[in-house]
């Protein structure tokens, strides 16, 4: 059906501009929604001129020529998904972590044309949208990203490996003391208290407590495979001797009410299914990291710190290093457990919990 012909007195109108009573509205051509566009008839045909040019596809030939040659950087996402990113078998968790991260750069930025994408571009959308440790792994990705596309022909260019390559913060969150972790005990639920014991126990890092099952735990000892230090060898495969203090949070857990494989498990609020999760009763690590920060919270010490500053559910971890070595036990068993190749890294875990005593000296010579 062909558009109503407009009267003489707006046949100078931008298509999709209107005026009545002397104040002009812009028609979207693609939801149909008006829009006001003020009483100024000059400004009003202006604004609808730019509208169009951006919302109304274009029939020249000549751009549809050009458009198709263009890459959007959405191409190179999509391919970078499908063709390379299968080939670095990244672990689950690590898999997860840059899934997320290349939704986020499809989300905004797959519209993007390659060729348009400058340095100064790229850095303005990193200091815009991310800091610290975000800013430093999202500026990695682009920059591989680029790299992909110039192996596939796609852009002739990297702008993200020539923005600003900040170095990691320093740690500001505070260590976990055993106060602390009494207090946060107190606020925390029945599962979270077996979670939480489980991790001062065993050292392991969340995404490996979250993973264990009563199934891992034969002729007395529980057998876990670290999935960060899987590429060590036999120091991420761990057979702990269950003793009595694991065995008594084993059992707390077995007396949940809850039919569950894994040995941390809640039951939810609702049940729904998810790909990442063989059971309705498994916790993920995320959840075991939100549900320890609520808890948190309710502490009034704590929660009075800025948030960066206040423990994560991963300090139980050095907390439980630290509390091995004042029992006595060796750094070198400390380090088995926590599954670290090098006792440095112990170190960096463990030091963060040395009491320093204060004291003077001021003799005079």
């Amino acid at each position: 059906m062909a558009a109503r012909r407009r009267s003489d007195k707006n046949r100078d109108l931008e298509p999709n501009l209107h005026e009545s009573g002397g104040y002009y509205k812009y028609r979207h051509p693609q939801t149909g929604k008006y829009h006001g566009m003020g009483s100024d008839r000059k400004k009003a045909n202006a604004a609808a001129r730019k509208l169009n040019a951006l919302l109304i596809p274009s029939n020249d030939l000549v751009s549809r020529v050009v458009t198709e040659q263009r890459v959007l950087f959405g191409d190179i996402i999509k391919r970078y998904r499908t063709e390379y990113l299968p080939t670095k078998k990244l672990k689950p968790r690590t898999l997860e972590e840059t899934t997320y991260r290349l939704n986020r750069l499809e989300r905004d930025l797959k519209d993007k044309q390659v060729e348009a994408m400058s340095i100064k571009m790229v850095a303005d959308y990193l200091d815009e949208n991310f800091q610290n440790n975000a800013y430093i792994k999202i500026r990695g990705l682009l920059s591989e990203l680029f790299r992909f596309g110039a192996t596939k022909g796609l852009c002739d260019t990297n702008p993200a490996e020539n923005t600003l390559a900040k170095a990691a913060d320093e740690k500001q969150r505070r260590p976990l003391t055993k106060e602390w972790f009494n207090a946060i005990y107190a606020h925390a639920d029945d599962w979270l208290k077996v979670a939480m014991d489980f991790a001062l126990i065993t050292l392991q890092r969340r995404s490996d407590l979250c993973s264990a099952k009563f199934d891992d735990i034969r002729e007395g000892h529980l057998h876990l495979i670290q999935r960060k230090t899987e590429k060590h060898g036999h120091r991420a495969h761990l057979r702990i001797k269950v003793g009595a203090s694991l065995e008594a949070v084993i059992k707390r857990s077995r007396q949940s009410g809850i039919a569950s494989p894994y040995i941390i498990h809640r039951r939810p609020e609702r049940i729904r299914r998810s790909k990442s999760m063989t059971h309705w009763s498994q916790v993920r690590p995320e959840t075991l990291s939100k549900e320890f920060a609520k808890a948190r919270d309710k502490v009034p010490e704590i929660a009075r710190l800025p948030v960066a500053q206040r423990p994560t559910v991963h300090e139980i971890r050095a907390l439980g290093g630290h509390l091995y070595l004042e029992a006595g036990f060796s750094d070198e068993y400390v380090q088995t457990l926590m599954g670290h190749s090098t006792l440095k890294m112990t170190h960096h875990y463990t030091d963060r919990h040395i009491e320093w005593t204060v004291c003077s000296a001021n003799l005079t010579i």
